[in-house]
């Protein structure tokens, strides 16, 4: 009877450790300093309404990328859309976790409902060695830059420049720091890229419960949060663009 008794108690302990074991998801992550821990406090709030810890493997972008493919972590924290198409085993959560946003910058009240294709004939900053966001800037009438979002937007605001192209977690961050008033975003964005979260395919029944808690928190936008999300983001290749157009 004793051994009985024994034995079953064991049986519910090893199924009691065996659950909790399947409780804690360890999932691809890079670093990111304005990303990563973003996406990670969103999910872990998702997940914890399921029964489950998230666990972050930080290692470089494109080890993450085949650690979450090959099975050996059990997903990738966040990545761009095209990420799925180039490996079939990762399944996308189709909810974007953070949408990273670029935008035109001024403080000229009379720019406000103008589009940036009218206002090539003024002075546009950006950030040096940002990319994409030369790219933008290419025909406008003068083009400066600077080593950083501060310098830029302290020229915006003595007028040596009339536009600023930055990243919206950026220009939040300098605005509220500096306390810059009358600055605003010309709309529409001038680039976005969202961020999903995807699991290996052998979490698949995981995926609609994820999708649906995910879908339910994120009916707001949670981008006012992403101070500088654009600053490291993966590309399509699994490798990092660095400022490409993000600030």
């Amino acid at each position: 009877m004793h051994r009985l008794i024994y034995c079953s108690m064991l049986s519910v302990f090893l199924f009691i450790s065996s659950a909790r074991a399947q409780e804690v998801l360890r999932l691809s992550g890079f670093e990111a300093p304005n990303l990563t821990p973003v996406a990670e406090k969103i999910l872990a709030k998702a997940y914890s309404e399921l029964g489950i810890r998230i666990e972050t493997v930080i290692s470089n972008p494109q080890r993450a990328l085949l650690d979450a493919a090959s099975g050996k972590t059990d997903g990738e924290l966040v990545r761009v859309k095209a990420v799925g198409a180039d490996h079939s085993s990762l399944l996308r959560v189709d909810v974007p976790v953070i949408v990273a946003r670029t935008f035109a910058y001024a403080n000229n009240r009379q720019l406000r409902g103008k589009s940036f294709n009218q206002l090539r004939h003024l002075r546009v900053g950006h950030v040096s060695g940002a990319r994409f966001a030369a790219e933008l800037a290419d025909e406008f009438a003068e083009i400066w830059t600077a080593d950083t979002a501060e310098q830029l937007f302290e020229m915006l605001r003595r007028d040596r420049v009339d536009l600023v192209i930055a990243g919206e977690g950026t220009a939040r961050r300098v605005i509220r720091d500096k306390k810059l008033e009358g600055v605003f975003p010309l709309r529409p964005s001038l680039h976005e890229v969202a961020f999903y979260h995807y699991l290996h395919e052998k979490h698949v029944d995981l995926v609609p419960k994820i999708e649906a808690v995910l879908r339910r928190m994120l009916s707001v936008p949670v981008g006012e949060e992403t101070d500088e999300a654009e600053e490291m983001v993966p590309g399509q290749d699994g490798n990092v663009l660095h400022r490409t157009g993000w600030s």
